[in-house]
């Protein structure tokens, strides 16, 4: 999966227009954890943007808030990236992780999908394929927790990054 065709790793599971639902990502690698909404685009796409970054060892009611923050800015639409920004959307993400290539940045990334519909958030870790294939989801260890709960849902996304062992909530 070549860098270009990315938008920035956002993998839909349907199209954005047709959508109500509230959707984010988050990134383990280079010893940061990154957090990102992914919005719909006005074309209809789906584009991860605005990510905020982490350390490893980040406090689960920051990482909560980030969360919350980051499923609440995903149901607005963001402008579709003109074709000569598209080889670059990816660049904010570099920068959070603190690596100068998407190379650097996929060597070790984990990644989970969280995605909302206002009652439940469903967490689906992704196995990191390498640079030129991306992420493939793992729908067997998707975990659905409570929307409102969102010291659990942070304490499971650091679960499903590897950052906490199970049960460590």
């Amino acid at each position: 999966m070549p860098q270009a065709s990315l938008l920035a790793l956002a993998s839909p599971r349907e199209p954005a227009h047709s959508r109500a639902m509230q959707s984010a990502v988050a990134y383990f690698t280079n010893g940061r954890l990154i957090v990102a909404p992914v919005s719909p685009t006005i074309g209809g796409d789906t584009l991860a943007h605005a990510p905020r970054w982490f350390g490893k060892s980040v406090k689960k009611p920051i990482l909560a808030t980030a969360i919350a923050d980051a499923l609440a800015a995903s149901t607005a639409a963001v402008p579709d990236p003109a074709p000569e920004q598209a080889r670059r959307q990816f660049i904010p993400f570099q920068d959070a992780a603190a690596v100068k290539n998407f190379k650097t940045f996929m060597r070790d990334a984990r990644r989970v999908d969280l995605e909302g519909d206002g009652d439940r958030v469903t967490l689906t870790p992704l196995t990191n394929l390498g640079v030129n294939h991306g992420f493939e989801p793992v729908e067997a260890d998707a975990v659905r927790l409570p929307a409102d709960d969102t010291e659990a849902l942070a304490g499971m996304l650091l679960t499903l990054l590897g950052l906490r062992p199970p049960g460590d909530r």
